[in-house]
């Protein structure tokens, strides 16, 4: 085979959904749904990891007063 003629791979879409649903604090119906699907195992190690990504990402500048101020300039109806 030429190294220089061109090939065109046709690949099967699937509908399979894979339950990628993470941890945090405000979940839609759909994902606490999809959430509670996972077995408890997998919830832990999942959670887990959520919390270590927190842990890793160091100390932030930012005070939660600044972040409520630019939260509330886009959501003015947004509460505490």
């Amino acid at each position: 085979m030429d190294l220089e003629t061109q090939v065109t791979y046709i690949r099967t879409m699937t509908t399979t959904i894979i339950n990628d649903v993470q941890p945090k604090a405000v979940m839609t119906p759909d994902e606490v749904a999809r959430w509670n699907e996972l077995p408890a195992d997998e919830q832990l190690v999942r959670l887990r990891a959520a919390l270590q990504r927190g842990i890793d990402s160091g100390p932030a500048d930012v005070t939660m007063d600044r972040i409520w101020a630019k939260i509330r300039a886009r959501h003015p109806d947004a509460k505490l």
